[in-house]
């Protein structure tokens, strides 16, 4: 059992990392654009 909790917890952590990658790169690419504005809806 203490098998497949770790291996859930590893696929979350995963998915987490992975997550914040495409985010930041997302946004690296945004700045690099100048295609960001801070104005609120």
């Amino acid at each position: 059992m203490a098998e497949a909790s770790m291996a859930a917890f590893g696929a979350a952590i995963g998915v987490a990392i992975a997550l914040a990658v495409v985010a930041f790169v997302l946004r690296a690419r945004g700045h690099a654009q100048g295609t960001h504005d801070h104005t609120p809806d």
